[in-house]
């Protein structure tokens, strides 16, 4: 007997759904693995900060497939055997009446192997102003952050030397909008990825920076992306 065709789109729906939530399930605990491995650092992780900072993975957890879904894809990649390279690049969206010398892109590297992420590479550039021990800080308080599943969200404290707004306006120029709200100044920025589309489909990515306006320093940075947001806190157990 052959089904209405408002049977059969119904049960296809629910088919393709569950065959999502099936591989989300399966990426949040290969991302939950990865928060264990970030709170033994050490252990887990090597850094080199010769050239840029390059983050080394000693047990690869992340699968090529789990970098696509949670939004990154790469606007270049190169395969080398087992062995796979990509770049993948951020431009931000700036008001229309708005235009800024230089170019503040978003650009990593990441290298995989056996379908693994093994390595995160950060150019040079970005250093300039912004210590690399604070990014190196960053990193390490996602192994202590507290974890929202059903709100999608992570948060972190930190207890690091908290960046200003003159010099994250340097790093990352002009903001896609700027608001003073309250004793708080914040800017957002919001990203568009460029990317091959025949690799992998690419997701936007925002951050909001929240500011002292007396003092122009950081209180909380946030960045939201397709797949749940992720809040660093610097207002509790700081060090100026």
């Amino acid at each position: 007997m052959i089904q209405p065709a408002s049977l059969v789109r119904p049960l296809t729906g629910a088919l393709l759904l569950a065959g999502v939530l099936l591989l989300s399930g399966c990426v949040y605990l290969r991302l939950l693995e990865l928060k264990h491995q970030i709170a033994a650092f050490d252990r887990h992780f090597g850094v080199q900060t010769d050239d840029g900072i390059r983050i080394i993975c000693r047990d690869p957890v992340l699968l090529t497939d789990d970098v696509r879904w949670i939004g990154l894809a790469p606007e270049k990649a190169e395969k080398r055997g087992t062995a796979e390279r990509w770049q993948v690049r951020w431009v931000k969206q700036l008001p229309p009446e708005v235009r800024e010398a230089g170019t503040f892109d978003i650009v990593l590297e990441l290298f995989f192997a056996d379908d693994k992420l093994a390595r995160v590479a950060i150019p040079e550039r970005y250093f300039a102003v912004m210590p690399k021990q604070l990014l190196i800080d960053l990193l390490r308080s996602l192994g202590r952050a507290r974890v929202d599943r059903e709100g999608r969200a992570i948060e972190a404290q930190l207890a690091t030397t908290r960046p200003d707004l003159p010099g994250i306006q340097t790093l990352l120029g002009q903001p896609t909008s700027r608001t003073v709200e309250g004793a708080e100044t914040i800017l957002r920025y919001r990203y568009v990825p460029v990317s091959d589309r025949r690799l992998a489909r690419a997701a936007v990515f925002d951050m909001t920076l929240h500011f002292a306006t007396a003092t122009g320093t950081m209180l909380r940075w946030e960045g939201r992306t397709p797949v749940g947001r992720i809040g660093f806190n610097f207002e509790k157990g700081m060090r100026d």
